[in-house]
């Protein structure tokens, strides 16, 4: 029985190889990660900053150390004057402009003690949109140690009355009561300690495309076994035995996708680790050989299951969290294979939602298919 079955998987997998486009459609995903990863080494960014910073002034430059060390979304173009920062913003060159005072830090310590408000930055935009916006937090969040010590400063030299400090000593102080970095750091439920992902907004939404991507693969095969069926070559085979054939078909198609999806997550750079990948990558292959297996049953002709494609795609983009995680819809995204994926990288009570969805589309096809074969 079990010889059978590798025979059976080796003829389909040799009439696969022929299929040009088939290739193609296996290529498709290593090359596009290979690009995305490519590209995420590039400069680049949701808006362009042009920065004007005056270099004999020591708060400034703190200021925009913590901007350009920063692993940012945003993409800064160094100025040598202000009226160059200008002209790249009035020539669309950058989106933005943010040029610091000549003075800064003495404008700090003004606004610290409430004597004088002065503007810190000039800012200056071509339209207001979401990245400026997020633009201006990360630049405010940049001011706001500066600004801190100014008023910490003040508090102390006037309001105690400890003038004769030395700069050192009130430093020393000040940085023994500073929180260094954020107050709030993200990690999933079942992340080792110390381990955290390392790939830019640019490579995020890369593993949700490929889930996407290895869905329509199984769809593809559900349409190659069901173009078989009308031309006859399972007619020989009784009505309960196709939905195994239908099955082992899918599993053909999707064992070289899955080979092709963990090369492109190798290649892109968003991989984790192999055990974590390998099980992931198992159960969802099960869980969408069920899921479009069940299609084939209720479409029951590829021209309907074809014209399902395009609202399929629509919905798994729009709710699966590729580039948004929305949070409504939750019965819809329980009903999408590549939801399930996406979450079980991150948490493995997925991987047993996953296969119990799996087990229920297995439970009703079955179903389907008895029904089916009794009215025949």
């Amino acid at each position: 029985m079990t010889g059978n079955v590798f025979v059976k998987f080796w003829l389909m997998q040799k009439r696969l190889l022929k299929q040009k486009s088939f290739f193609f459609m296996m290529c498709l995903a290593p090359l596009l990660a290979a690009g995305v990863g490519r590209l995420s080494g590039e400069p680049a960014g949701i808006a362009a900053i042009a920065v004007y910073l005056p270099e004999e002034d020591a708060a400034a430059k703190e200021i925009a150390g913590r901007i350009f060390d920063d692993d940012s979304v945003l993409r800064y173009l160094p100025c040598e004057d202000e009226e160059e920062a200008r002209a790249c913003v009035e020539s669309g060159e950058a989106d933005a402009a943010w040029i610091f005072a000549q003075d800064m830090e003495e404008r700090l310590r003004e606004l610290a003690g409430k004597r004088r408000v002065r503007p810190v930055v000039t800012i200056l935009e071509r339209n207001d949109s979401v990245p400026l916006v997020l633009g201006r937090e990360i630049l405010t969040a940049a001011i706001y140690p500066a600004f801190s010590y100014a008023v910490y400063e003040g508090y102390v030299r006037e309001e105690l009355g400890m003038e004769e400090i030395t700069e050192e000593a009130l430093r020393a102080a000040y940085e023994q009561v500073a929180v260094e970095g954020s107050l709030f750091q993200m990690v999933y439920p079942d992340q080792v300690p110390g381990e955290a992902e390392d790939y830019s907004y640019v490579q995020a939404p890369l593993r949700g495309i490929l889930a996407i991507w290895l869905t329509f693969c199984g769809l593809a095969s559900a349409l190659w076994f069901m173009r078989d069926e009308e031309r006859g070559v399972y007619d020989r085979l009784p009505v309960t035995n196709r939905l195994y054939q239908s099955y082992m078909a899918c599993v053909v198609f999707l064992t070289d996708a899955s080979v092709a999806l963990l090369l492109a997550l190798k290649l892109s750079g968003v991989f984790t680790d192999w055990k974590r990948e390998l099980v992931s990558c198992v159960f969802f292959v099960l869980c969408v050989t069920a899921f479009v297996n069940l299609l084939v049953l209720l479409c029951r002709r590829p021209q309907r299951l074809g014209m399902a494609l395009l609202p399929l795609g629509v919905v798994m983009l729009a709710l699966c969290p590729v580039f948004v995680n929305l949070q409504y819809f939750r019965a819809v995204k329980m009903l999408l294979p590549p939801w399930y994926y996406l979450q079980s990288i991150h948490n493995v009570s997925y991987l047993y939602l996953m296969a119990a969805y799996t087990a229920v589309l297995v439970v009703f096809s079955l179903l389907l298919q008895r029904l089916r074969s009794h009215f025949r």
